[in-house]
């Protein structure tokens, strides 16, 4: 028995204690690591970290002990712990100095290589993992869908937006990020994807010399005339989507002249097959002159038969036409007319060997004017994207309802089949039942399977986050007492029914604190407060050499090829093609020309 104790003793002074020790050093200095990061010097341990971590996928995948940072350096310091005690350290400390120098020697290589193009690593499936207090949260099949809610202050951004870039762009992974509030996304993508082999592109209406130019309508996209009577019901339910859902007469006469101009550039015009010279057309002539330029070609003159059948109801056609160009004069804008009519970005953006990542900025004091637009890129790039046979991709949506695309609530559950992640993020539901509808921002939450809820005030949006965690059985004890003809005692038992997650308790949250569901990973449930990982962010250089005197000269070019093709005339001057029969030179009325 005293042997017993005796060599109980010596295995926990000479194993146990000592490994707990080293696993006590590891974890200080992990905190020492994580304290350099935080204060900006990260760039001092990299190489060590590259070290730790040969396989950049470990590093993601911390539902493993064996990933764990602390583990690793603490079992390095039990190893070094065990070579001193049996004699073999000199040995060991110069083979890890050999080891050291070959890691630096790749870590700089790489570093010095970081704009070649590497070659994407096409076996491994994309995943994310998050921090968090409770530990990571790894999210192995994100074409599942992300949804993302929060108010402000909520740390959805920094929590969960941020991280997903950052991992995206450590994968290679295309795609789009909508930036409601330019350039804060876009310095997380221009950094996250310094090194990647994706190319980055930038789209804004504010700072042109850091804008792409972009044309979502240019002819080779336009198949047939479908896709023009889409784009021409994305901008126009952005521009007034209560009117568009109504479904008037007046706007469904808007979206077919907005058609017919844009398929008739098609036709007859590819060259000039852009937004601004659409625009253009609709806002430099008469109604009559549109008419009889749009009914030149066969086809556009089936688009607009609607309007054009009316047009000897003057009242009424006036009607039609001060619709659209009320709708349309907001775009009417050089700098808007400069980023549509030209063609610097592909499309195709998750097309192997030509990968992108398309970041769309907006301007929240200018969102009624831009949203339009940038939802009419979102709609033409998602259809080229969700196609077979492409690289991983990524959509993440942040501010997600001040877009409208038709149909998006389709997209997640066929893009899913197509390696297209889609990262949907609101402030609340609330928000996406005003502009959606009930019916439409249900069939999306439905169809995002990963769903992250933080910090509400809409009682509403709380109950519902309370309801997805469902109830437990609390079982209640109770004691009686009777004084009768002699003291009596009585106990009894009563379960009932209590949240697992109260909705108060969601109202309550703190910044950086969610609750929600994992479709795949290593949990199936979770609450917990997310840990913000260091930034990435990077100052968009300047790229893109425009002047203004530039911008106004494209901008009269575009008016002047419309009214071309218009062939409206100067005021008062003989015009064969004018609809009043006093100015005509033949005095035929548009009644004979149609």
């Amino acid at each position: 028995m005293l042997l017993t104790i005796v060599l109980a003793l010596r295995v926990f002074s000479d194993v146990i204690l000592p490994i707990g020790i080293c696993m006590l050093l590891g974890t200080a200095t992990a905190a020492l690591i994580g304290g350099l990061h935080w204060i900006g010097l990260g760039v001092l341990v990299r190489p060590l970290i590259r070290a730790l971590y040969p396989r950049q996928g470990d590093l993601y995948r911390q539902d493993i002990l064996l990933n764990y940072l602390w583990f690793r350096i603490g079992a390095i310091y039990a190893l070094l712990y065990g070579l001193i005690q049996v004699g073999l350290f000199p040995f060991v400390f110069w083979g890890g100095i050999a080891y050291g120098g070959y890691r630096l020697w790749q870590y700089l290589k790489d570093w010095h290589a970081a704009g070649a193009d590497p070659e994407p690593q096409e076996d491994a499936l994309p995943s994310f993992t998050l921090a968090s207090h409770s530990g990571p949260i790894h999210l192995a099949n994100p074409y599942r869908g992300i949804f993302v809610a929060g108010g402000a202050g909520s740390g959805k951004s920094k929590s969960i937006i941020e991280p997903i870039i950052q991992q995206a762009g450590a994968q290679h992974m295309a795609g789009i990020v909508y930036d409601f509030k330019f350039p804060t996304l876009a310095q997380q993508v221009a950094g996250s994807y310094g090194q990647s082999y994706v190319t980055p592109y930038y789209v804004n209406f504010t700072d042109l010399s850091r804008s792409h130019r972009i044309n979502p309508i240019r002819a080779e996209l336009l198949t047939s005339a479908s896709f023009a009577r889409e784009a021409a019901v994305t901008v126009l339910a952005n521009l007034d989507y209560q009117a568009s859902q109504a479904r008037s007469f007046w706007i469904q006469s808007a979206e077919v002249l907005l058609t017919g101009a844009i398929w008739y550039l098609r036709q007859r015009h590819a060259e000039h097959c852009t937004l601004p010279h659409a625009v253009s057309l609709l806002l430099a002539g008469s109604p009559h002159d549109l008419i009889r330029t749009l009914s030149q070609d066969e086809q556009t003159r089936g688009i607009i038969a609607s309007v054009s059948s009316g047009a000897a109801s003057e009242n009424q056609l006036a009607g039609v036409f001060a619709t659209i160009q009320n709708y349309l004069s907001v775009l009417n804008s050089p700098e808007i007319y400069w980023v549509l009519s030209g063609d610097q970005v592909p499309l195709d953006l998750n097309e192997p060997g030509k990968a992108g990542i398309l970041v769309l900025g907006n301007d929240p004091t200018l969102s009624g004017t831009f949203s339009p637009l940038l939802s009419l890129i979102v709609s033409v790039a998602l259809k080229r994207m969700n196609q077979r046979g492409r690289v991983p991709s990524v959509v993440v949506l942040d501010e997600a309802p001040t877009l409208f695309i038709p149909n998006f609530q389709q997209i997640p559950a066929t893009a899913r089949d197509n390696g297209v992640t889609t990262v949907y993020a609101v402030q609340d539901i609330a928000q996406m039942e005003g502009t959606l509808g009930a019916s439409v921002a249900e069939m999306i939450i439905s169809n995002l399977s990963n769903q992250f809820f933080g910090r509400t005030t809409n009682p509403k949006t709380a109950e519902r986050v309370s309801k997805l965690f469902g109830k437990y059985d609390q079982a209640f004890a109770g004691r009686s007492i009777s004084n009768g003809q002699g003291t009596t005692y009585g106990q009894s038992e009563n379960v009932q029914q209590r949240d697992r997650l109260e909705a108060a308790t969601v109202m309550r949250f703190k910044p950086g604190e969610f609750a929600g569901l994992i479709a795949e990973g290593n949990v199936n449930e979770f609450r917990t407060g997310f840990v913000a990982g260091e930034s990435q962010v990077q100052p968009i250089r300047p790229f893109a050499q425009v002047t203004q005197p530039e911008i106004e000269a494209n901008y009269t070019a575009i008016q002047t090829q419309a009214r071309k093709i218009l062939q409206v005339w100067p005021e008062g001057e003989p015009n064969q093609w004018s609809t009043d029969p006093e100015t005509r030179s033949d005095g035929l009325t548009l009644e004979d020309l149609l």
